[in-house]
């Protein structure tokens, strides 16, 4: 039986367009504080944006950035070791971008999941072995913009697709004419199945079973109603903890039987490129939280024992400084507190961090 403990730290949405380093030195020294308290994970995950490579086609996905495969080296020097690949904006440019941007990070020491050459290969998980415990890594996304989605003939991401479909309540609709409708959503239950099947035999094959999820809104609060039943699907499949990401912002953490699901940290690294968007770009950009959080999961005997939050704060550039100070971080780490605490989570805060004791 596996026995070593094991720190997974976790960043959330990385929309990098500019390099990190110049001549081996941070340009970003903002940046520092975060990445050393990132260091302190065996493994270091976080949810890639932008594609890597020189050339490719936009589709028309309303925002989406092609980037020099040199900030990809940038992001393995800085110690990231993990990231999915299966979000809305990692085919923006095309296929064959896709498939460099899944070169480059593997080139750099950042292996990518989600994604691949075709749909086994997308639905394919990434195995580690850290401190003696056998760890299994499967990315999928419930956002698929069309043509994004792998097939057996296709490269692309790991697809979940969502079925969505608005209530009508004719009675209220007289009573508050113009009202915001309900809409309502499910996963696929096929596609639901599916996957609580690969999770079934994942949790044969390995000592930890970590599944990643694109999924929500851009803006997290409140979560799609699709999210916590697939949530909780996937965790009685067999799996031992959930990384979310997508929402913009920290979209709290649930404990389903004794495993965290955590719905998002939000963005990480957030460079859009406010100089040159359009008005609707900003319009959505306006939305995007500077705040987020890094995070760090310590797993002792193949369970989560403990859990630990710091918040971050997004600079004019786009980097995430460390929030050190307990009075700026407490709004951010009280929110997501209040959040996590509507799912019965009790996220306690002290000072300039926030934690989970799971034992």
């Amino acid at each position: 039986m596996a026995t070593g403990t094991v720190t997974i730290a976790a960043a959330g949405d990385i929309v990098i367009r500019n390099p990190l380093y110049e001549n081996g030195k941070l340009l970003y020294p903002s940046y520092a504080k975060t990445l050393e308290y990132l260091s302190g994970g065996d493994m270091v995950w976080a949810s890639c944006e932008v594609q890597f490579d020189e050339t490719g086609y936009r589709t028309d996905a309303p925002i989406g950035y092609l980037v020099s495969p040199a900030v990809a080296a940038d992001l393995g020097r800085a110690g990231f070791t993990l990231m999915t690949v299966a979000t809305n904006h990692t085919c923006d440019y095309g296929p064959a971008a896709f498939l460099s941007t899944l070169g480059h990070l593997r080139k750099v020491g950042i292996t990518p999941v989600g994604g691949g050459k075709d749909l086994a290969e997308a639905m394919q998980p990434v195995f580690f072995d850290v401190n003696g415990l056998k760890i299994a890594v499967l990315a999928v996304s419930c956002l698929v913009p069309a043509d994004y989605a792998a097939t057996p003939e296709r490269p692309g991401i790991a697809p979940l697709h969502v079925e969505q479909w608005t209530e009508f309540h004719p009675l209220m609709m007289m009573t508050e004419p113009g009202a915001p409708l309900k809409m309502r959503s499910r996963v696929k239950p096929d596609e639901q199945a599916a996957l609580v099947a690969v999770i079934a035999r994942l949790r044969q094959q390995a000592d930890f079973v970590l599944i990643s999820v694109h999924w929500g809104y851009g803006r997290g609060d409140p979560l799609a109603e699709y999210q916590r039943p697939l949530a909780h699907a996937i965790i009685e499949a067999g799996a031992d903890m959930i990384l979310g990401n997508h929402a913009h912002c920290p979209a709290g953490i649930e404990m389903h039987k004794g495993k965290p699901i955590l719905y998002s940290l939000g963005n990480h690294i957030a460079q859009h490129e406010w100089e040159k968007a359009t008005q609707y770009q900003k319009e959505i950009f306006a939305l995007i939280d500077p705040w987020s959080l890094v995070a760090q999961f310590r797993i002792t005997e193949r369970t989560v024992v403990a859990i630990e939050f710091m918040a971050t704060s997004c600079d004019k550039d786009g980097i995430p400084g460390l929030i050190t100070d307990a009075t700026e971080a407490a709004p951010v780490l009280n929110s997501f507190a209040m959040l996590s605490k509507r799912m019965g989570a009790e996220v306690m805060v002290s000072g300039n961090k926030a934690s989970l004791t799971l034992r």
